[in-house]
């Protein structure tokens, strides 16, 4: 007799502060060859966002704003539904394969985390790939991974797992952290997420985007927590 396994729910969540490059974030996770999936927008700066469906993805919207980044990030956290977590940020975008990739690289791995390599697109449509093999030593030294370049169990939520809710910037770098002190992640060796670091707002990416004296400070505070300085 022939039985069929559902695959799991993954969960995509979005920090939305209403900027224009939302809706291309959106077709990005629609566009994903995984199913099933839903998408878990955080309405950051509480402006009524109303929206129950994208191309045919479910859309879950959490209105508990005005939420700052590590906020909104566990509120995307505690309202996903999904047996695996990702995130991505309004202004970046994943390939249509990005999900599959991850789901298959923890399924070979037998691991609670798996990551991509990321491509970074400057102003000028040059392009750099970054993420190698993971290294918990370097990963301590520098973040390599992008937000929405890794996928993990909602294990580590039910555990009581948060972003850090003290910290301005590097939020996800502090929880990646968490979570390399629990297990090693795997690797799928493909750049399928898109990160445009010059476009955000944080101040901690590229270009118009980097703020290096506030990017130093909280690198500094950071270390200081992990014992690293």
């Amino acid at each position: 007799m022939n039985s069929t396994v559902t695959p799991p729910l993954v969960s995509v969540a979005i920090r939305t502060t209403g900027r224009p490059e939302l809706a291309r974030a959106l077709a990005s996770v629609a566009a994903q060859t995984w199913r099933p999936i839903e998408i878990v927008l955080v309405d950051a700066l509480a402006r009524g966002i109303e929206m129950e469906r994208h191309a045919g993805v479910p859309v879950r919207v959490v209105r508990d704003g005005p939420l700052d980044r590590p906020r909104a990030a566990n509120a995307g956290l505690v309202n996903a539904r999904g047996a695996w977590i990702t995130f991505l940020d309004e202004d970046d975008e994943v390939e249509p394969d990005h999900v599959a990739h991850l789901m298959a690289a923890v399924a070979v791995a037998g691991l609670p985390v798996a990551y991509s390599q990321t491509r970074l697109v400057a102003p000028d449509g040059r392009e750099r790939v970054f993420g190698g093999p993971f290294d918990r030593a370097a990963l301590l030294r520098s973040n390599y991974l992008a937000i929405h370049a890794v996928l993990f169990s909602r294990e580590f939520v039910d555990q009581g797992v948060r972003f850090d809710e003290t910290l301005a910037t590097f939020e996800d770098w502090d929880f990646w952290l968490q979570l390399s002190r629990q297990t090693d992640f795997a690797f799928t060796g493909k750049p399928t997420a898109i990160y445009r670091a010059s476009a955000g707002s944080s101040g901690a990416g590229a270009g118009p985007n980097l703020d290096r004296e506030a990017v130093m400070a909280q690198r500094a505070r950071l270390m200081r927590k992990w014992g690293a300085a």
